[in-house]
């Protein structure tokens, strides 16, 4: 039962003593490649970890922390009952978790996904409604045109900037309704080219600096900003991840150019070589999924959307009906704002959690889920990262 006698087990799993850390405060984060390495500071803030775990091998230590691997964790997790975070998108969570479970551990009850925890912990133990990772797209228009971008901009008819006044409506009714995100993001398109860039990031970072842990842009590095941007990028901390698409364009002077300002400058960043993408088909080709709900849980977006106060399960859910035109129902996505005025807190946060552990609606499933192909593991579909369409004229 939730505080308000109501049945929730179906979306509440952590089991009773996670309800502990509120008087310890004791976790272990698994994982510290970049979904890891951008949230590990926030939960320093929050919780004793006394090292961290990752399979990798290459780090050994990670924010003055150490790293080991489970192997060598297991035997302390075991004796001090310490509760695992894994700080992973959820492709690589299920590894995880098989590899726990050989251990003898147990999901939910000594591990589970870092956004249930974000999500499911703050709102049982805290009261709060704490959100893992958010994105707004704030253009359309981009400097590339990629043949199977997955926001589908090269299928676009008029790529135009989204009006900073409704951005901003948007960044108020969104934290009118959530107390703090660990990330939030902006993208496009190419997020730099809209020409009201240096007052977006200023407006986020100056009005919700503080109910953020990290805010990221990402960027395909083709574009070099102004002096006034890359200060405000400095000035509120933003992370910029730079996709690099040099393995089917040639503009890597360009790249390198701007990674050599964000390091001159002191402004943290990723350049992250994309070779290959999961091919999503739609919205190119006929594509239908056999079990619409199935193929959304495999598809386990990790980051979700929200533009004009409406909540979407993944950004392509978002980008498919604003972009192209797709037919969402009604109950695809959650409006905030009608959720705020027609629930109490609780409730209203009980049903964020809900749609975002992927209970969306009585469905089980978002619409463009039955065409759209997805990322997750039922999809071994790849194409060419950043390959690009012929551009006519």
């Amino acid at each position: 039962m939730d505080k308000e006698g109501n049945e929730v087990e179906n979306i509440f799993r952590l089991s009773d003593d996670w309800g502990g850390l509120t008087e310890h405060g004791t976790i272990v984060p698994f994982g510290v490649g970049r979904i890891g390495r951008r949230v590990i500071p926030s939960l320093m803030k929050e919780f004793d970890i006394p090292f961290l775990i990752d399979n990798g091998g290459n780090a050994k230590e990670v924010y003055g922390l150490d790293v080991l691997d489970l192997k060598q964790a297991a035997a302390c997790l075991r004796e001090k009952h310490l509760k695992v975070v894994v700080t992973t998108v959820f492709y690589s969570y299920e590894k995880i978790k098989q590899d726990m479970e050989a251990l003898g551990f147990i999901e939910n009850k000594d591990f589970c996904i870092f956004e249930r925890f974000a999500e499911e912990w703050n709102l049982r133990w805290r009261n709060k409604c704490v959100l893992s990772k958010v994105d707004t797209v704030i253009t359309s228009r981009c400097t590339l045109k990629c043949k199977n971008c997955n926001m589908f901009i090269s299928h676009i008819p008029a790529p135009h900037d989204i009006d900073i006044n409704r951005l901003k409506t948007n960044f108020d009714l969104f934290f009118d309704c959530v107390d703090y995100v660990y990330e939030y993001t902006l993208l496009g398109g190419e997020p730099f080219i809209h020409k009201d860039i240096a007052g977006i990031i200023s407006y986020l970072g100056r009005r919700y600096g503080d109910k953020i842990g990290r805010i990221n842009l990402i960027s395909n590095g083709t574009v070099i900003p102004n002096d006034e941007v890359f200060d405000l990028l400095k000035k509120y901390d933003v992370t910029v991840h730079v996709s690099d698409y040099t393995c089917s364009i040639d503009y890597k002077r360009n790249l390198e150019k701007l990674q050599e300002r964000l390091v001159s400058e002191g402004i943290g960043h990723y350049v992250i070589p994309n070779n290959t993408w999961k091919d999503v088909i739609y919205p190119r080709e006929g594509y239908k999924a056999e079990n619409p709900k199935r193929h959304m849980l495999l598809c386990g977006h990790s980051t979700h959307s929200v533009a004009d106060g409406k909540l979407y399960w993944c950004d392509p859910a978002f980008a498919a009906e604003c972009f192209m035109g797709f037919e969402s129902k009604e109950d695809d996505f959650l409006d905030l704002e009608a959720n705020k005025r027609n629930y109490s807190k609780y409730e209203a946060t009980l049903n964020i959690i809900k749609y975002l552990l992927g209970d969306v609606n009585e469905r089980g499933y978002m619409s463009i889920c039955e065409r759209c192909a997805g990322v997750g593991s039922d999809n071994d579909l790849t194409v060419p990262a950043g390959e690009q369409m012929e551009r006519k004229g």
